[in-house]
């Protein structure tokens, strides 16, 4: 049997180790968070996997036999989803990894098309619930499916309206408005093909 210490495990030796040097509170502080943490993340995948299977459940006659797919692609998804799904804690978050999972389920995931679903993955894993929803009320599609966030501040809309378009979900075009000595140029913001495939594959009716 291998005793080697993972990645992880030293990670977590060292963090349980610098809590306990905290004065007064240390040790207690870093029982309880190592205890909290441990339960949250199995919580988070135990939820994750029995709602999955009652979706699963549903779409079972309409999904490939499993043979079709390239079973250390898929796996390689597995793994990376099921870290992501410890460590998030929206469950908003979690309900769009969980509509990964079964969209690469729904067609064959293989060799071909494992780079573009990993960057499909990391996208999704970087973006927060209100970008997601900015980008579904930019397109002509999903309006329907985005939430209003009145009381968001306009600097922080334009702020992810920006990271939408350097992440290439969103692109600009620019139109010049010729009026009397003056051409005005305004500046109009579309979804992307990646961003609508992105929407596309993270979106179903489970949609909060």
């Amino acid at each position: 049997m291998d005793d080697k210490l993972t990645g992880r495990e030293k990670w977590d030796i060292t963090v349980q180790t610098g809590l306990q040097l905290v004065p007064y509170v240390g040790g207690a502080l870093a029982t309880s968070y190592f205890s909290v943490k441990q339960e949250k993340r199995f919580k988070r995948l135990e939820s994750f996997y029995q709602e999955l299977s009652l979706q699963i459940s549903r779409l079972e006659k309409q999904l490939p036999s499993f043979e079709v797919h390239d079973k250390d692609s898929l796996i390689a998804l597995i793994e990376r989803i099921n870290d992501e799904v410890e460590r998030e804690s929206s469950r908003y978050k979690r309900i769009y990894l969980k509509n990964f999972f079964v969209s690469m389920l729904q067609t064959p995931t293989v060799t071909q098309n494992y780079d573009e679903r990993q960057m499909l993955l990391d996208t999704l894993t970087s973006i927060t619930f209100l970008e997601f929803h900015i980008l579904l009320s930019i397109s002509d599609q999903h309006t329907g499916y985005a939430i209003d966030f009145p009381d968001t501040d306009p600097a922080i809309r334009a702020g992810a309206v920006s990271r939408l378009e350097m992440l290439g979900l969103l692109h600009a075009t620019y139109i010049a408005e010729t009026r009397t000595g003056s051409s005005p140029v305004s500046k109009h913001i579309l979804v992307s093909n990646f961003g609508t495939k992105f929407i596309n594959f993270c979106l179903n009716i489970d949609e909060p």
